[in-house]
C-alpha cells in the first residue's frame, strides 16, 4: 500500500518534470529540417533571377540553428538561431562560422552574406513554399527558390 502512495506522489512530479523540459535539440526546423541548395535569387524590384544552381551555396537546418555554407569555399560560413512561426523564419543571433578559432557575433551586415541571399543581419522571410523537395523564402527585397539536398 505504502508502494501506491508513493507512486501516486512521485508520478505527478516525474510529470511535470519532463513536460516542463526544453531542450536544444528540439525541432523548431519542422518540414525545414536538412540540407537545401540555393538555386536561385530573385530581385524583387527588378524581377530579375539569377540562376545559383551550378554554385554550391546551402543552407542547412537542425534543431534551432542555421547554417549558411558556400561548400566552395569563395564566401565565409555563417551560424544563426532562427525561429519557424508556420509562415514566418526569423534568423536571429548572426556569427561568422570559425570552429578553428571560435565563432565570432556579427553586430554589423557583412557583404559576403549576399551571396547567401541574406539582405540584412537579422532578416524575416515569409514562407511561400515548403516540402519535401522545394522551399521558397521571401524577404520583400529577394524570393529564394532552395532545392532539398
Amino acid at each position: 500500500m505504502k508502494s501506491i502512495k508513493r507512486l501516486f506522489l512521485v508520478l505527478p512530479i516525474l510529470t511535470l518534470l519532463v513536460s516542463s523540459c526544453s531542450f536544444e535539440t528540439d525541432n523548431e526546423a519542422g518540414s525545414m529540417e536538412g540540407m537545401w541548395h540555393l538555386v536561385g535569387v530573385e530581385t524583387l524590384s527588378t524581377g530579375t533571377k539569377e540562376d545559383l544552381s551550378n554554385q554550391l551555396i546551402f543552407w542547412s537546418f537542425q534543431a534551432r540553428l542555421l547554417v549558411l555554407e558556400d561548400k566552395e569555399g569563395k564566401h565565409s560560413w555563417y551560424l544563426y538561431r532562427f525561429r519557424n512561426d508556420n509562415s514566418q523564419l526569423t534568423l536571429n543571433s548572426p556569427y561568422r562560422y570559425d570552429r578553428e578559432n571560435g565563432d565570432h557575433p556579427l553586430t554589423n551586415y557583412e557583404t559576403t552574406m549576399a551571396a547567401y541571399g541574406v539582405k540584412s543581419l537579422a532578416p524575416a522571410f515569409r514562407i511561400e513554399k515548403v516540402d519535401g523537395r522545394k522551399m521558397i523564402l521571401n524577404d520583400g527585397l529577394v524570393r529564394l527558390y532552395f532545392d532539398k539536398f
